[in-house]
C-alpha cells in the first residue's frame, strides 16, 4: 500500500478528527447471521469510474474495537489521500506507550492491483476468511503492511514500529500481532463489501 499512498505517512496528516463516530455496521456474532448497514455519502468522491468507498476506518470501526486491539481512539488523526484517480479513506491512530502508530486506509484501487504491485514482498494470507496480503519489505525498517480484499477495493492497514534505540528492531517484531488487530477491524466492513 505504501506505493499507492507515499503522501500519507504513519503520523497520518492536517486535522485531527474528533472520536470514531457510530459503527456504520456492528460485527456478526455466532447467534447473529445478519448484518446491518447505513449508506452515506461518502465523505470524499474522486473523479474516475472506479467504486465509491463505502468502509470508513474513522467512522466504521468503534473506539471499542480500537482498545482491544491496543489502540488509543484520542490519538485518532485524519489519513484520507484524495487522488484524482482513486481515494483512500483513513485515519492514523497510536498504541497508548506510542509503541506502534498505523494507518488504517479503505481505497478504491482492485486488490488485484495491490497483489501486482506489491508481488515481491507480499504474502497471501487470509483474514477472516477474506483474501488478504501480509507486506514486509526489509528495506522499510520497523514496518509492516497488510491489505484486506474488500468489495470497493482493499482495507490497508500500514504500521511502523516506534523504537526508542539506535538501528532497527528485531524483524520478527516488526509485524507482530498486525492479523490479530486485523481480524477485530475486519468485523466490522460490510459483509457485501
Amino acid at each position: 500500500m505504501r506505493g499507492w499512498i507515499t503522501a500519507v505517512g504513519v503520523a497520518g496528516v492536517a486535522v485531527a478528527v474528533s472520536g470514531c463516530g457510530t459503527p456504520a455496521v456492528s460485527p456478526q456474532s455466532d447467534t447473529d447471521a445478519s448484518l446491518t448497514t447505513t449508506m452515506r455519502m461518502p465523505r470524499y468522491v474522486d473523479n474516475s469510474d472506479r467504486p465509491r468507498v463505502t468502509f470508513d476506518p474513522c467512522l466504521d470501526i468503534p473506539d471499542s474495537a480500537l482498545i482491544e486491539a491496543g489502540y488509543d481512539p484520542a490519538s485518532e488523526e485524519n489519513a484520507d489521500f484524495k487522488g484524482g484517480s482513486y481515494t483512500f479513506l483513513g485515519c492514523s491512530y497510536d498504541t497508548p506507550e506510542r509503541r506502534y502508530g498505523m494507518n488504517v486506509l479503505s481505497g478504491n484501487v482492485s486488490f488485484a492491483e495491490e497483489q501486482e504491485k506489491s508481488s515481491a514482498f507480499a504474502t497471501p494470507i487470509e483474514i477472516n476468511g477474506r483474501r488478504a496480503l501480509l507486506k514486509f519489505n526489509p528495506a522499510v525498517r520497523n514496518a509492516c503492511d497488510l491489505s484486506i480484499e474488500t468489495s470497493d477495493g482493499f482495507l490497508g492497514f500500514t504500521r511502523r514500529l516506534v523504537v526508542d534505540y539506535a538501528g532497527p528492531a528485531p524483524e520478527p517484531e516488526w509485524c507482530a500481532g498486525l492479523e490479530d488487530t486485523a481480524r477485530i477491524f475486519e468485523r466490522y466492513i460490510p459483509k457485501e463489501s
